[in-house]
């Protein structure tokens, strides 16, 4: 029986040719990017002990790859860059000063069933550990931005703080179950299905420029945590616009992430043709401290595959080729030692695999 031999499981496929080159070429110029910025690499396992994401991420142990290792334990395939980081920040990196860090790394995930949805996803993105304040949050978006300009083309990026979302829903005393539904229907802007609560309905809407501070708070009036936060994303967003950001960032007090570990300013970046936001983000100061140590702490992850995708539907086919663009240089046993000087001589050609008459 064939089975699945010739097959490769939902979510995943082959990268082959110019894609595969796109896929290193993207890589190498983030790699520019972040080591320009003050970013040193990190590489974490791409499989973990189960109790890393029990006690670090938010994602359901349903949507994650497991297996079970030599000593029984059971493990996770890397279903997260940030967590794994956490727990490196927790166990090996100085308290006393800041680390950034920058990763190009899979992530893996079950699909869940959706038709076209990954399950493996090329991250790239960067951490800053040990620092808070309004400093690090800046060089964070800076990083972002500069990021996005660099291998998305025409972008935006959206700023948004979940200690606003986070103070008006407390408000309402509701169960972590219902808060948690109430949560993602606000992050997929899906206000028609929030009954009751008008305000929490409104959150979603709060989209745009500076327009949005006094809309958001008006509806805030008397929670003085969420007029805070608010007040806090008004000094960024004016910094940025002062540096000449302005056209590339929207405020969205509708960001709040499924995963749940933030705790202040939250981005998302967007490009023009893909489907889906190709950079998310923000702060996270409580999450090394579930491994035992508080460290504060903020970043992003880029979706490369998606970044990837987008720029390859763009291409001609004609540009998707096997590698090959100078000239082929034939040659039999007796030439090729002639063959070998011509191409050290002439960069870009390749020697050709046809076969001759002469071969057996």
């Amino acid at each position: 029986m064939a089975g699945y031999k010739k097959n490769v499981p939902l979510g995943t496929r082959d990268i082959m040719f110019g894609e595969a080159t796109l896929y290193r070429n993207l890589r190498n110029r983030l790699t520019g990017l972040y080591t320009r910025l003050g970013f040193s690499e990190i590489m974490t396992p791409g499989i973990e002990y189960y109790d890393v994401f029990e006690a670090g991420s938010t994602l359901p142990q349903e949507s994650m790859y497991k297996l079970t290792g030599s000593d029984g334990r059971l493990l996770v395939m890397r279903a997260d860059n940030t967590t794994p980081i956490a727990r490196v920040a927790a166990c090996k990196l100085p308290e006393d000063r800041v680390t950034r860090l920058f990763y190009h790394q899979r992530i893996y995930r079950l699909s869940e069933g959706y038709k076209g949805r990954r399950s493996e996803i090329m991250q790239s993105g960067v951490e800053i550990i040990g620092a808070s304040g309004i400093q690090s949050d800046l060089v964070c978006i800076h990083t972002a931005l500069e990021t996005l300009s660099e291998v998305c083309g025409d972008y935006k990026l959206e700023l948004g703080h979940v200690g606003y979302y986070n103070a008006m829903i407390s408000e309402l005393g509701l169960d972590r179950e219902l808060e948690g539904r109430i949560r993602k229907l606000v992050e997929a802007k899906d206000a028609g299905k929030i009954e009751k609560y008008e305000k929490i309905r409104k959150i979603p809407f709060l989209f745009g420029g500076a327009e949005v501070f006094p809309e958001a708070a008006e509806l805030a009036k008397g929670n003085g945590k969420a007029l805070a936060a608010l007040e806090y994303l008004k000094k960024v967003y004016t910094a940025l616009c002062e540096a000449g950001y302005k056209d590339r960032i929207l405020i969205d007090l509708g960001i709040v992430h499924s995963l749940d570990y933030y705790t202040g300013l939250v981005i998302k970046g967007y490009m023009e043709g893909a489907g889906e936001p190709v950079l998310a983000g923000g702060r996270y100061d409580t999450l090394v401290s579930k491994f035992d140590r508080d460290m504060p702490a903020t970043g992003f992850g880029v979706n490369v595959s998606e970044i990837a995708e987008t720029l390859m539907r763009e291409k001609p086919k004609s540009e998707v080729t096997d590698g090959i663009s100078g000239e082929e240089i034939s040659f039999d046993e007796k030439s090729f030692p002639e063959a070998v000087r011509y191409l050290r001589e002439n960069p870009g050609s390749c020697l050709s695999v046809a076969h001759t008459e002469n071969d057996v």
